[in-house]
């Protein structure tokens, strides 16, 4: 029966931190994507800037363009790595998903993608505990009650609880005192 006890704990306990990493490497997705349309916007909106004013020098051009492209080919790929990481997620494949997630972690971290690559990072920590074999955490058992005080005068025959010295009954069970 202990046994049985342990697997259900552990397969709640996996359950729940599946969960967990689906969620954080949906929400480092969302962000990632995010950036990437971000990053187009930024793109289009300086092409047109560009584009618009006539007689520009074409190393004006390259200048402020070359930025935002690269941001949005930066947030692009990231996106589609995430969601393939999500993918593995989704599908139980737990092993193939923690790499990918702690690395798109760290560089969503290093491209200011911060949010996406904090949230991954969590879904890389709840992937770990999943695949390191470890035991669910245990919940720790309430202390045991304070000893009660021993009454230093009269107590009920019958309940044990203390009563005034000139009582006739108890004045917590009715109890008839000698």
């Amino acid at each position: 029966m202990a046994t049985e006890e342990t697997a259900a704990s552990w397969s709640a306990y996996h359950q729940a931190e599946a969960q967990s990493a689906r969620t954080f490497a949906l929400v480092g997705f969302v962000f990632y994507l995010l950036g990437a349309v971000i990053g187009g916007i930024a793109l289009v909106t300086t092409l047109f800037t560009v584009f618009v004013p006539v007689g520009m020098p074409m190393g004006f051009f390259f200048f402020p363009v070359i930025f935002p492209g690269i941001f949005a080919a930066i947030s692009i790929g990231l996106a589609l790595w995430s969601w393939v990481t999500l993918q593995h997620i989704e599908a139980g494949r737990y092993q193939e998903a923690q790499a990918p997630s702690l690395v798109l972690g760290i560089l969503g971290l290093f491209f200011a993608m911060l949010i996406g690559g904090i949230f991954l990072i969590l879904a890389y920590t709840k992937l770990a505990n999943i695949t390191s074999g470890r035991a669910p955490p245990v919940a720790m058992a309430p202390p045991p009650p304070a000893a009660m005080p021993q009454p230093t005068g009269r107590v009920c025959p019958n309940c044990g609880r203390p009563i005034p010295m000139d009582a006739k009954f108890c004045n917590h069970c009715g109890h008839e005192l000698p």
